[in-house]
């Protein structure tokens, strides 16, 4: 016997949403460029500022 402090109700089934689209529509990814050589000096040492 199990003591239950609020009496139980009946819980109404919900739909359960899916937690991924099985068909996600296809996005053509974004191509980008190299970067220079100057730019990525800045990138590598620019990013202990942040």
């Amino acid at each position: 016997m199990s003591i239950h402090p609020f009496p139980r109700r009946p819980v109404a089934a919900q739909p359960v949403e899916p937690y991924f689209q099985a068909e996600r529509p296809v996005e053509t990814p974004v191509r980008l460029r190299p970067l220079s050589a100057l730019e990525q000096m800045y990138a590598y040492w620019g990013s202990d500022r942040a």
